[in-house]
């Protein structure tokens, strides 16, 4: 038995923090699961439902919300389906916000330059089930900590908690239950005859040629595509990205000046100030899980034309 948890023991120091975050961000696309988790963020909070599971060699993957109304998103591949109680709940362009997916795109490589990981030793237990608790540390003001708890077993996030500098807790999210076994069946993602539906197909916006550029980005921040991409035909967008957080940016051409405006929602921050160059006006608008002081900082240094590189 000694010999057991020897073992057991080194195998978990020698995985690192970023080998902790490596499997959970596998385990989202590879594993089938069912759990019940509750997200609290700006002084609200929310319980929802999250399934994911291969049937018949299709990924089918559901999130619904167990509170108030109890719209659901439900993705089979490419495909989703967006469940409203009825015609007169559904509101253009509204559907839920899936907190897990941002984890799907975390940059490993890049995470150390922004922030100090520490694996913390203490037995941690999250949802009945035994967890490894990371902390993300920042190096500087620019970004907010992060401490995540994964599962030991899968590799499956079941806490994470933002954190602002001073240490207050912004948002969390929390499974209270969850299984890796779950007998899911297609009726499991089909919505009810009584429900009213939106069905759409996820493209890739268009690549445009990006005609902004930043004077300067914080430690670690870099732009995650080269190019733009365009969202309607006025708007173009540019993302930011330090590995964890990410600042979407959208500049589009308007004839109305506006004063620069900080917006705060929890851990979410944006920000929105007007561009004059030349003849053209532009409405700039950021939108972050960062500091007002980063959105400030990089509205005041996006300058119009390539880079200077």
């Amino acid at each position: 038995m000694s010999l057991l948890l020897c073992a057991s023991s080194s195998l978990l120091a020698a995985q690192t923090g970023v080998d902790w975050l490596t499997r959970m961000t596998d385990s989202f696309d590879t594993l089938s699961y069912d759990g019940v988790f509750v997200h609290q963020e700006a002084g609200m909070m929310n319980s929802m439902r999250v399934r994911r599971g291969l049937i018949g060699g299709v990924e089918y993957e559901s999130l619904e919300d167990l509170d108030g109304q109890r719209i659901a998103v439900i993705r089979i591949d490419d495909s989703v389906i967006c469940v409203f109680p009825d015609v007169g709940d559904y509101v253009a362009g509204v559907t839920l916000a899936e907190p897990l997916r941002r984890f799907q795109e975390l940059d490993k490589d890049r995470l150390t330059q922004a922030y100090d990981i520490k694996i913390v030793d203490k037995s941690q237990r999250i949802a009945s089930r035994k967890a490894v608790k990371l902390k993300l540390i920042p190096k500087d003001e620019y970004r907010y900590g992060h401490e995540f708890w994964i599962d030991k077993s899968t590799g499956f996030l079941l806490k994470h908690d933002v954190l602002s500098l001073d240490h207050q807790l912004l948002e969390r999210i929390q499974f209270t239950s969850v299984s890796f076994a779950p007998d899911l069946k297609e009726a499991d993602f089909t919505p009810s005859d009584d429900s009213y539906t939106q069905h759409f197909v996820e493209v890739e916006p268009k690549v445009v040629k990006r005609n902004w550029h930043f004077d300067w980005l914080p430690q670690g921040f870099a732009l995650v595509w080269q190019e733009a991409r365009r969202m309607n035909d006025s708007t173009n967008m540019m993302l930011l990205s330090d590995g964890m957080s990410t600042v979407s940016v959208f500049v589009e051409q308007t004839d109305k000046k506006r004063p620069q405006t900080i917006m705060n929602l929890g851990a979410t921050i944006a920000g929105e100030m007007s561009i004059q160059v030349d003849e053209q006006m532009y409405l700039l608008t950021m939108v972050g899980e960062v500091p007002a002081v980063t959105i400030q900082r990089l509205m005041a240094v996006i300058m119009p034309g390539p880079d200077n590189d």
